[in-house]
């Protein structure tokens, strides 16, 4: 696994155009990918996303809603320079959550799939092996 970079937060676009992980200096800003679809930018915890990117609709989010001045401050350093669409904070995380349960279960079945195939291939070598596999 690689280790996030840390940055100075007044160059973070880069990244937040690329779609990189990052973080500042004191890690008070920072972006991860919640999911293999979903790129979040957060100011001061998870709890505050700024900006996301949700690769199903091809959509770059902006929190709409009131925060500090820091808060503001990181809001200008990571916009992504891109359509977004504004949205409260409320919604955003439950684009975030909704994002994460269809992740989690799409890992789930995928398990549950692979050990169906496992477990077929395993009947088969006993089949096989007792010379009852047609």
């Amino acid at each position: 696994m690689t280790k996030t970079p840390r940055i100075n937060g007044r160059k973070c676009r880069p990244f937040v155009q690329d779609r990189k992980a990052f973080q500042n200096s004191n890690g008070q800003l920072y972006a991860k990918w919640e999911t293999p679809d979903l790129y979040v930018v957060y100011s001061y915890g998870d709890h505050w996303p700024l900006f996301m990117w949700a690769g199903r609709t091809d959509t770059w989010y902006q929190n709409a809603d009131k925060f500090s001045p820091t808060t503001s401050r990181h809001r200008t350093y990571a916009h992504p320079y891109e359509e977004t669409e504004l949205v409260g904070c409320y919604r955003m995380k439950q684009i975030i959550d909704a994002y994460q349960s269809v992740h989690a279960v799409t890992q789930a079945a995928a398990r549950h799939e692979m050990l169906a195939v496992r477990q077929a291939a395993a009947l088969h070598d006993v089949q096989s092996r007792l010379g009852l596999a047609a």
